[in-house]
């Protein structure tokens, strides 16, 4: 019975009795501290535990929304990215398309530019002022219904007088005989001649190439004249035409004579034209 314990047990049904060696009371006796100690361990460091799971979960709630928010401001950038890549490219489109429009432009420009070098434009005189238009009236001599060839403008005597395109000058006459008086005509390209009137001076001689914008000659009253004024006429093909359509003729209403000088056909006008010189791409409408 040494080293040995005893356990009693009563209950309503008797008492009972349980001898247990020392050894095993030992190994009780270690069970029970180990539970207590681990419960004790347990009872400390279990909430450490969750606090530690509780702040891995908000740290990684944490971490989950600022990875959406990078990944939205990502996707944000993607789109931005690609709204910009859009751009230029409907910027370089635009750009092609400019240029060439711009290269259209530019030699639409250059072939205005040409016509209204070679074909008459604009006024003989500055500061034009109109005193008799183009077609019938009374004449202010023989006071007669007769038809009025050009215009005439009002002038002082020494008036410069300018061809109004580039030409060859075909007719000159340089002393006062009547009728016209002195009088320089000058023939153009494509069937065009022009005439200036009622001169007191000449400045070129026959078969003389002139450019638009020179010197000529110099307004006066000779001839069969009421005062000083210059007469300047426009022929197409040898047939006298409205002058004033032709001294309005510039590059902001160009398009304007085509459709007041109906006479003349300006399609195949310009197709001899674009034919003779294919370095100008002319559009006609």
């Amino acid at each position: 019975m040494k080293n040995r314990t005893i356990i009693t047990i009563s209950d309503i049904k008797g008492t009972k009795s349980y001898s247990i060696s020392g050894l095993v009371r030992k190994y009780i006796l270690w069970v029970i501290a180990f539970v207590v100690l681990t419960a004790s361990i347990g009872a400390v460091i279990v909430p450490i535990l969750i606090n530690k799971v509780l702040d891995l979960t908000i740290k990684n709630e944490m971490y989950k929304k600022d990875l959406e928010e990078q990944i939205t401001a990502y996707d944000k950038v993607d789109d931005d990215l690609r709204e910009l890549g859009e751009i230029i490219k409907l910027y370089e489109e635009g750009a092609k398309i400019t240029l060439q429009k711009t290269k259209e432009y530019t030699k639409i420009a250059s072939v205005k530019s040409y016509m209204l070098k070679i074909l008459p434009n604009g006024s003989p005189v500055a500061r034009p002022r109109v005193t008799s238009g183009f077609g019938y009236r009374i004449h202010p001599i023989f006071r007669t219904k007769k038809l009025h060839n050009g215009v005439d403008f009002k002038t002082n005597i020494g008036t410069p007088i300018k061809t109004t395109a580039d030409g060859v000058v075909t007719r000159v006459i340089a002393t006062d005989t009547g009728g016209y008086g002195k009088l320089v005509v000058v023939r153009h390209s494509y069937g065009f001649d022009t005439a200036y009137a009622h001169l007191s001076s000449v400045k070129v001689r026959v078969g003389q190439k002139v450019k638009r914008g020179q010197l000529i000659a110099l307004a006066g009253n000779s001839g069969r004249s009421t005062g000083p004024h210059l007469h300047y006429e426009v022929h197409f093909l040898g047939k006298a035409i409205n002058p004033i359509d032709f001294v309005r003729w510039n590059m902001v209403n160009y398009d304007t004579i085509f459709n007041t000088q109906k006479g003349i056909p300006w399609a195949s006008l310009v197709n001899l034209v674009q034919k003779q010189n294919p370095n100008l791409a002319i559009t006609r409408r």
